[in-house]
């Protein structure tokens, strides 16, 4: 009874090998015509041509009124991996997107701050006063003028006119009640000088942190004449002048206030060599005599003067990039 049910089970199992290899390229076969483009459909008369019927349409709104709207999912973040940009390639810029670049050209992008006060060409009206500050008998009080054209940002000429008033000090007094005796001393009435300058530092300062301020130093030398008189010891005997030439030097600051002002100090030796009433001279000698006879010394006139600056014209204009 065993064979028959082996042959049995034999024969059903052939029969399903030959039904699934008999089924496989069919089904393959299948698949390569689903895959393949469906022919357009002829186009028909323009006579058959007639309009849609609206009903389908309107019916999908109810449709779409049925089924909810369903919610995109948002997009996935992009990876470090998806911003790198592909070799050889580059990445948008705003000239290429036709937007206004934000930066111009690397002119406009300033680390140092240009001078904010331009001085070639121009003039320079200074008024100063100062005083005298080396002699311990008499004191000068200056009152002047400097008219200054600067060749350059750094480099002027200019002249220099002086306006001197005296005055005795405590201690000449007491000089002549100490030692009874009257000092020999000369007073200052005008000057005038030729001078040239130069800018060797320039630079500037915050103050407080809210606002900067430039500055500059300047020496300064040149050459005038002074024009001195003696104070006789005998208000009784005649007076008399000397006219000394007389080079000088100083160094000096400008503070720039505004384009066409700034505030000015500086310190200057005028030396000249001055004639000095003789010690013995005689009660009424006359002026002309008591000169022959005067005693000649070197003076230093060190003087600190402090003015403002006056520039025409008023503005100027920058000739190069930042």
């Amino acid at each position: 009874m065993k064979r028959p049910a082996v042959s049995l089970s034999a024969w059903l199992s052939a029969c399903l090998a030959v039904a699934i290899l008999a089924g496989w390229p069919g089904q393959a076969h299948a698949q390569r015509r689903r895959s393949r483009p469906a022919p357009a459909p002829a186009a028909a008369p323009a006579e058959a041509e007639k309009p849609a019927d609206p009903a389908p349409a309107a019916a999908e709104p109810e449709k779409a009124a049925g089924d909810a709207p369903k919610e995109e999912a948002p997009p996935p973040a992009a990876s470090a991996d998806d911003l790198k940009v592909p070799e050889g390639e580059t990445t948008a810029t705003p000239a290429t997107t036709g937007q206004a670049s934000p930066t111009l050209s690397w002119q406009d992008i300033v680390v140092v701050p240009r001078k904010s006060f331009l001085k070639s060409l121009r003039l320079e009206l200074a008024p100063f006063t100062g005083l005298s500050v080396n002699d311990l008998l008499i004191r000068h009080y200056v009152f002047g003028l400097d008219l200054n054209f600067f060749l350059t940002d750094v480099l002027w000429i200019g002249l220099q006119g002086q306006y001197f008033l005296k005055s005795l000090t405590e201690r000449e007094e007491l000089v002549g009640l100490q030692y009874n005796r009257i000092p020999s001393l000369n007073r200052y009435l005008w000057g005038g000088s030729f001078n040239l300058g130069y800018v060797p530092a320039y630079g500037k300062f915050s103050l407080f942190n809210r606002s900067i301020f430039h500055w500059e130093i300047y020496a300064t030398a040149g050459v005038g004449v002074t024009k001195t008189e003696i104070i006789p010891r005998d208000p009784s005997n005649d007076k008399f002048n000397n006219i000394a030439l007389t080079p000088n030097v100083g160094l000096g600051t400008r503070l720039f206030l505004f384009n066409w002002l700034t505030l000015n100090i500086s310190i200057r030796d005028y030396i000249f060599p001055d004639k000095f009433e003789n010690e013995n001279r005689p009660p009424g000698q006359d002026a002309a005599a008591a000169k022959a006879a005067a005693t000649q010394a070197l003076v230093n006139n060190v003087m600190v003067m402090a003015g403002v600056g006056l520039y025409l014209p008023t503005k100027f204009q920058y000739k190069t990039p930042r």
